[in-house]
């Protein structure tokens, strides 16, 4: 069975709140979950940019039911050393996953620009403000490389700082 449709993840607590994880192993490129919902033009702190300009915010419907709405792509957190990586529609394993373990991006990698922007708790980083590809200096864009969202790489090839 392709791992889109397998559902082999878990909303379960997490530090600070909730999280996903996976509930089996998957491979390095392998995609772990579909996103859905509807697309938009604007950000806000409910969304995840999927292409230049183009947000993927969850149903009405999910978010007047909140926690308890049947979303999981809702409970990825960020973290500066991700598990997984945007690409437009489909979460992707950026190496391999064990049973259990978290799945998280880094917002930087995916968000040109946050509306909500916040300092980064992973503990990895030393709680710098993550604010999206548009605020990143050349180093740090190039460390994202690997796993930076292809419209991304595009728009700021096209000249936008």
């Amino acid at each position: 069975m392709p791992a889109s449709t397998r559902h082999a993840v878990a909303v379960r607590p997490a530090p600070g709140g909730k999280g996903l994880f996976t509930t089996a192993a998957f491979r390095a490129g392998e995609t772990v979950l579909e996103l859905d919902g509807e697309l938009r033009t604007e950000a806000d702190r409910h969304s995840i940019q999927v292409d230049v300009e183009r947000h993927l915010h969850p149903h009405p419907a999910a978010l007047a039911e909140g926690e308890s709405a049947p979303v999981p792509w809702w409970f990825l957190n960020h973290s500066c050393t991700p598990t997984v990586r945007i690409d437009g529609r489909r979460v992707v394993a950026v190496r391999d996953l064990a049973a259990g373990e978290p799945l998280v991006f880094d917002y930087d990698a995916t968000e040109w620009s946050l509306a909500s922007p916040f300092r980064c708790g992973c503990g990895a980083c030393g709680g710098r403000l993550v604010r999206g590809y548009g605020h990143l200096d050349p180093d740090e864009r190039e460390r994202r490389g690997a796993y930076a969202a292809e419209h991304l790489r595009r728009r700021a090839a096209d000249g936008h700082a």
